[in-house]
């Protein structure tokens, strides 16, 4: 039995399609209360579903500007920033912001944009936070408490003596060898602490815990080994002291040594944190410390409404354009043009099923791209028409104008395509943002067209010869 391999293959997309869009249809006539739910659940549905970009969907836009003052050199600069951007995706990525995208704009620019996200104050802290985790021992001898009753007398903050120590010389020459103030968070206690013993470079994983006392959320940690001998060796150094767990210049706590800890590969972070500030923390101690200081220079927030109004207009503009290129094709060709019909509708699907499939976030200007491959698709069905017309003028059969009409025009098509193409991977290379955004459906959708219009039309026309259902054709 011989197989037709370009029916199967068409069959194959076809199920394909439907298999990976039946998600994005369950989704868009879903209520927005079970929408709330999904995504606070995470359900399993979010990632096969057709992602909506920024204008679309609605959310954050921030612009970060890196410090890179203190660097010398092109090359310096140019990795500084390229490792921000990872420690930055990488918080992201963590915290769980569904489709980011960050890219570098410039040389010292980074351009951040969160689909969904509608609280913009957390997504600047979890970007922002500088995450420098230090374990010290809190210094209560002497020359500590008399450090404290300067400090106190003086009416300073730990954070004015540690800018400038040199304008408080009293306060210096008592301060023991090594050792610094600090205060604990909100600013109820100060500590004397000596120098770090262990810092978060020696962390391999941080998540979020009930424990303590009283159930309350609290960071678990977990350093590699090196880091997990250190920290035994502090703790059999220091029983009966005070540990103080710093991250950002602030006393998160301060518990007692009781004993080593013998398996020191563990440690949790207590500070009457909310459910919220833990899971920042983990996520930003999970993915290090941002290795220059970076600004916030522009801030906009996309309201949903926007997006919905936009997504409306889209569809219906979209909607009235192909209902006039699907009647403007029945009309001028007949029972042909209804067939170019058919491959137009197809190529819209496997278009946004490619799409969904590859995870790629569709934005307006996607739409756009959507758009003119739709038009490509017509155009290489109108060249295809317009030759088996030539044929059958020509005095040709329908069966032999058909098959005539396919293979002289195949070239040309290719041709019109390809060049396309070339011009869309260049955008992709070169754009950024939503330019990349274009790049990517006009070429998913010239590939797409290609198969539509060739291969599926073609399929069409060898089904109804097949079965005498097509003698004439009226072109």
């Amino acid at each position: 039995m011989k197989i037709n391999w370009k029916l199967l293959i068409t069959v194959v997309v076809l199920a394909f399609s439907v298999w990976v869009l039946w998600p994005s249809l369950k989704w868009a006539v879903m209520s927005d209360e079970k929408k709330e739910q999904a995504e606070k659940e995470r359900d399993p549905v979010l990632g096969r579903i057709l992602k909506l970009g920024l204008d679309l969907k609605g959310g954050t836009h921030l612009l970060l500007e890196a410090d890179t003052s203190h660097l010398e050199g092109d090359v310096k600069v140019k990795d500084a920033v390229g490792r921000a951007i990872e420690v930055i995706r990488n918080r992201i990525d963590q915290f769980g912001v569904a489709e980011p995208m960050i890219a570098k704009q410039g040389d010292k620019w980074i351009v951040i944009q969160l689909p969904g996200i509608k609280d913009p104050k957390a997504a600047k802290d979890l970007i922002g936070k500088t995450a420098l985790l230090e374990f010290r021992i809190v210094n209560t001898d002497g020359e500590a408490k008399r450090v404290l009753d300067l400090i106190y007398e003086k009416g300073i903050t730990p954070a004015q003596y540690r800018e400038n120590p040199s304008a408080y010389p009293d306060i210096k020459a008592v301060m023991p060898e090594g050792a610094s103030i600090f205060e604990s968070k909100g600013g109820m206690n100060y500590y004397v602490l000596d120098k770090d013993l262990l810092t978060g470079a020696a962390l391999v994983d941080a998540k979020v815990e009930l424990g303590g006392e009283y159930g309350q959320m609290m960071v678990s940690i977990e350093f590699n080994r090196d880091g997990g001998k250190i920290f035994e060796y502090i703790t059999e150094k220091n029983i009966g002291k005070n540990l103080a767990i710093v991250l950002d210049d602030i006393v998160q706590s301060a518990p007692v040594i009781r004993t080593r800890i013998s398996r020191g590969e563990r440690a949790s972070i207590e500070g009457s944190f909310s459910s919220e500030e833990a899971k920042v923390l983990a996520a930003v101690l999970r993915a290090g410390a941002l290795p220059i200081p970076v600004r916030l220079i522009e801030e906009r927030t996309v309201g949903p409404s926007l997006g919905e109004d936009s997504i409306k207009k889209g569809f219906m503009s979209s909607l009235i354009g192909v209902a006039l290129v699907f009647l403007f094709m029945f009309i001028y060709y007949r029972s042909s043009g209804l067939i170019a019909d058919v491959a137009l509708a197809l190529n819209l699907i496997i278009l946004m099923a490619v799409m969904a499939y590859l995870k790629f976030t569709l934005t307006l200007p996607g739409v756009a791209g959507i758009a003119l491959t739709l038009a490509m698709s017509v155009d290489a069905n109108v060249l295809i028409l317009e030759r088996i017309r030539e044929e059958l003028a020509a005095g040709k059969t329908v069966r032999t104008a058909v098959d005539a009409g396919y293979q002289k025009v195949f070239w040309t098509i290719f041709d019109a395509n390809f060049t396309t193409l070339i011009a869309a991977v260049f955008l992709f290379q070169f754009g950024t943002g939503h330019i990349k955004g274009f790049a990517v459906t006009l070429s998913i959708g010239l590939i797409v067209s290609m198969f539509t219009a060739v291969t599926v039309t073609k399929l069409i026309y060898e089904f109804l010869f097949k079965k005498n259902l097509l003698l004439k054709i009226k072109i």
